[in-house]
């Protein structure tokens, strides 16, 4: 991840630029820009803000809320410091710290004390960046980035904050509604009972979304129907996804943990669509919804892109293939025209997603101009063969399987596969990636549209595009994008 350098009003609400790291700390100031407005007003270096108005600042989140009504409330609000123990105010525009001139030192966030035995953090080899080591727990990355949380860690203070700021929607990590399975899922025997922490946050009116990772013999079969039971009873729970285990080939002194059979992935679809039927009588929504990879598993036919409503859980490739369909097919349109010389393709992605990619893509391209599409899949030599999504291909992998096939005019690379730093998980970047494959144009990218409109050097036609704030992929214990 990222480091934070400041807060933001995102789409959301109140939102952190980036991705941060680990427990809660002062917000200190780190750098005063020369002129700028903070300067002039003589903030400093090493001044830590303690209050923005009447209200207290402990994190950039308080920031952002502090001045969330800024358009609404004075042009100038008292900024509180401390410098060496003494306390000062200076008035400053109603404005992000950034456009003060202020950087803010990073945030620093909790960290995971769980010891799930499907964590995928520690199913990761040796010898990748620090920071995807780092296993966050911390609900405010959940309400920012739609971060997933088991609640084990929340006080009593932390509720009340969650019910002041309005902390809405947050992403749980539920797995089962037994306690007695969930701690063992989670490898914490004083995990608190999940109902009564759903329950309360329902009495502050806070939209749940939630999410069930499927470990075979744990918490299929009846776990997980009462498990469906339990959450479809509480209506501030608006979604409920259901991904498979995702298990690499670096699980020494780890528990055994067998696959999602095709089998198991049948009879779970079975019983979510059962659900689903219900839940539309009953809720007006499906509220359960299954990960793609689900579905490929079975040999089950995806569902049509409206089955996934406003695709609540799009960020745990839950109608992730679907939604890219759609994008695609209602802008293939913008290319018409434009493409008068032949133009050839290479689309890297993983196996579980090749064969909808090639029903989907060469088509509707060839409807457009004269454009060869060629597919190619990367085996995960990084992670293993039994991760097979996209999301999580390493860069060498994509250079090895570019070095392998044939040159096209451009190839394009997963844009799942990429952190907000535009690096993957083994920390190359797209231009890296391309010398290591002795390619010319290589784009990661999720819109294959404007990577085709920006190698021809046309600007695309601005188009309003669905989704809430933009996140950085994130490695969790599903399997992530397909």
């Amino acid at each position: 991840p990222a480091a934070s350098s400041g807060p933001f009003i995102g789409r959301r609400g109140p939102c952190f630029k980036g991705s941060p790291m680990v427990s809660e700390a002062r917000v200190k100031v780190e750098r005063v820009e020369g002129g700028s407005p903070a300067a002039r007003a003589g903030v400093l270096a090493g001044d830590e803000l303690v209050s923005i108005g009447e209200l207290p600042v402990r994190d950039s989140l308080d920031v952002a809320y502090a001045l969330g009504w800024a358009d609404e409330g004075p042009d100038e609000l008292g900024f509180g410091f401390t410098r060496g123990g003494d306390a000062l105010s200076v008035a400053l525009t109603a404005a992000r710290p950034e456009d003060l001139g202020i950087t803010l030192a990073d945030d620093v966030y909790r960290t995971c004390s769980n010891r799930c035995s499907f964590c995928f953090v520690d199913q990761l080899p040796r010898g990748l960046r620090r920071s995807l080591r780092v296993k966050d727990e911390d609900y405010r990355l959940s309400f920012a980035f739609g971060n997933y949380v088991t609640l084990t860690n929340l006080s009593t203070r932390d509720y009340e904050r969650i019910d002041e700021q309005r902390l809405s929607p947050l992403y749980v990590s539920v797995h089962a509604t037994d306690d007695a399975v969930r701690r063992e899922l989670l490898g914490n025997a004083t995990a608190p009972p999940i109902l009564g922490e759903l329950r309360r946050l329902a009495e502050s009116g806070i939209t749940v979304h939630t999410q069930i990772v499927i470990v075979p013999g744990v918490n299929d079969g009846e776990v997980f129907a009462r498990t469906l039971d339990d959450l479809l009873a509480i209506d501030a729970v608006a979604s409920v996804a259901v991904v498979p285990v995702g298990l690499t080939s670096h699980r020494e002194g780890l528990a055994d943990i067998e696959p999602v059979t095709s089998e198991l992935a049948a009879e779970l679809l079975d019983e979510i669509e059962r659900r689903q039927e219900e839940s539309l009588r009953v809720r007006s929504s499906r509220a359960v919804f299954a990960a793609d990879e689900l579905y490929l598993r079975a040999g089950y036919e995806l569902p049509p892109y409206g089955h996934y409503e406003d695709v609540p859980q799009i960020e745990n490739g839950v109608g992730l293939l679907r939604a890219f369909e759609h994008d695609l097919l209602e802008r293939v349109a913008l290319l018409e025209g434009r493409v008068r010389e032949p133009l050839s393709l290479t689309i890297v992605t993983a196996s579980s997603a090749a064969s909808f990619l090639e029903d989907v893509v060469p088509p509707a391209l060839r409807t457009v101009g004269p454009i060869e599409t060629n597919i190619v899949v990367a085996e995960n030599r990084l992670l293993g063969p039994a991760v097979t999504v996209a999301g999580l291909l390493s860069g060498a992998d994509m250079a090895r399987v570019l070095a392998e096939t044939e040159s096209a005019d451009v190839a394009l690379l997963p844009g799942e596969a990429f952190n907000v730093d535009g690096v993957t998980i083994d920390d190359m970047t797209a231009d890296e990636i391309a010398r290591a494959a002795g390619r010319g144009s290589v784009v990661a990218t999720s819109d294959i549209v404007e990577a085709i409109l920006e190698y021809l050097g046309v600007e695309a036609a601005s188009d309003e595009r669905d989704g809430g704030a933009e996140r950085g992929p994130s490695v969790n214990a599903g399997e992530g994008g397909a």
